[in-house]
């Protein structure tokens, strides 16, 4: 009698048995379902973009020395305009203070911005203050004209040509005395200021 109730048991729960074999069976054949956004949630990247480099970073960056030199203060000025028709502006660094200077002026650093970079174009020594540029050009990018004076030159305005890799390494390459003044100055004589 204990076997037949044992049957009896088995055979009442048979039904229920194949259902949830079945069941289990289904759930096998199902394809996986997609982990929910908490369950996989990876660490998301920060793609803010790096601030472009500014003149200030390029003196830091590029001239060290002068920048911590106990000779004096580094003084600087800068404007930004459009040399090579490209639509981005070049910066043009005027680099004052006893590491750049003599007696023939300070240092003209031509920058141009490269993926929120700036590469130097050219530096030319013996600059004086005010500088401009002209619409001529030479080899696409704008003539720059600077003022020369002291180290034994004669005052006047020298014209900066573009060689194809760069403007002159010195401003005396092209003095005029009798050229006209610089009527709108990028940098002007009393631009300077110390960098902090």
């Amino acid at each position: 009698m204990r076997r037949t109730t044992s049957a009896r048991t088995a055979l009442a729960f048979a039904p229920l048995l194949a259902l949830g074999l079945s069941l289990a069976a289904c759930k096998k054949d199902a394809a996986p379902s997609e982990p929910t956004a908490s369950a996989s949630a990876e660490p998301v990247e920060d793609v803010t973009e790096a601030a472009p480099m500014t003149a200030e970073d390029w003196i830091r960056a590029h001239h060290k020395d002068a920048v911590s030199s106990d000779l004096g203060k580094l003084q600087y000025a800068t404007a930004e305009t459009d040399l090579d028709g490209d639509g981005t502006p070049e910066v043009l660094v005027y680099l004052g203070g006893p590491m750049f200077c003599g007696t023939g002026g300070c240092n003209l650093a031509v920058l141009k911005r490269q993926d929120g970079d700036l590469i130097q174009v050219s530096e030319t020594s013996v600059v004086q203050l005010p500088v401009g540029v002209l619409d001529s050009k030479s080899h696409g990018w704008r003539d720059l004209a600077v003022s020369v004076s002291g180290g034994g030159m004669a005052e006047g305005v020298s014209r900066l040509r573009f060689t194809g890799r760069r403007y002159p390494g010195n401003a005396s390459a092209e003095v005029s005395a009798d050229a006209a003044p610089i009527s709108k100055p990028l940098i002007a004589e009393d631009a300077l200021k110390p960098l902090d």
